[in-house]
């Protein structure tokens, strides 16, 4: 993260903090991340998408990492795609690529339908439709960590990559997942609020994210993972929609790359892909 430079943004809702990939000058990707990630977990991905002539600031939605825990009420997509078009605006970017994940891509949508004219292309990691419902098993097992206490910061990481879902890129999670943490009675707890990510999480399963389809009439590119999220477990990005979703939405096109949906947006080939078309 050494290249990042924190940014903090002052939104209609609260405070957000950000990571800036490149030169502040150049044009603008906004990055949002999955469900209880924060703007770190880009740092891999974004410090190979930022060039002399393209930006990229990762966010940290509300309730993760360093940005304002707010109150009850205040989550959802709707909100979140607010804050992302505020930032924009308060970083002097009338136009911006925009890149989600999974999560962090529901927002995307979201923004996209509130204000499609302002966004030039739209990066989709491992989101699109309705996931295989064993595939959410996994995720909400991940979700347990939060508000924990961990006796150290390895034990942590070792509880993280027991699961089996960050298997073959451990050496990207692992600097994430070590800063992760604050001290909390005598041990380590996790920065992301857990209430936070349950509100998002609720809003989300009540929302019929097909319905945002119609909204994506600029290039869109999906990147999906090819990997069950584990072994047996589903698609975030069920075979029917990877197949679906290019045939109704003409903007977009799919890449499927070798990876589950948590190291989807690390494998070689989305790096190269989401590069190519960003860069069309």
């Amino acid at each position: 993260m050494d290249n990042a430079a924190p940014v903090e943004f002052k939104t209609s809702i609260g405070r957000v903090a950000s990571l800036r990939y490149g030169l502040e000058s150049a044009k603008l990707l906004i990055a949002v991340p999955g469900l209880s990630q924060d703007a770190r977990s880009f740092d891999a991905l974004a410090s190979k998408l930022a060039l002399d002539d393209r930006q990229v600031l990762a966010i940290s939605p509300r309730g993760r990492g360093q940005s304002e825990v707010t109150p009850p009420g205040t989550y959802g997509w709707e909100n979140h795609a607010r804050d992302v078009a505020e930032i924009a605006t308060q970083a002097g970017h009338p136009t911006f690529d925009l890149m989600g994940w999974s999560f962090g891509g529901a927002v995307a949508m979201k923004t996209a339908s509130l204000l499609a004219n302002r966004i030039r292309k739209l990066v989709l990691i491992d989101i699109v439709g309705k996931p295989d419902p064993s595939s959410l098993i996994p995720v909400a097992k991940g979700l347990e960590r939060l508000g924990a206490v961990f006796p150290t910061r390895e034990a942590y990481v070792e509880l993280v990559f027991s699961s089996g879902v960050v298997a073959g890129f451990e050496g990207v999670w692992r600097p994430y997942l070590t800063g992760d943490l604050i001290p909390n009675d005598g041990g380590f707890t996790t920065r992301t609020n857990k209430e936070a990510v349950v509100e998002d999480a609720v809003y989300g399963g009540n929302q019929d994210i097909y319905a945002l389809w119609p909204a994506l009439t600029m290039p869109v590119l999906l990147v999906r993972a090819a990997r069950e999220i584990l072994p047996g477990m589903g698609y975030i990005v069920s075979d029917e929609d990877n197949k679906r979703f290019p045939a109704e939405v003409k903007s977009a096109r799919v890449v499927n790359v070798d990876a589950n949906h948590y190291n989807a947006g690390y494998h070689p080939d989305a790096v190269v892909a989401i590069k190519t078309f960003l860069g069309e």
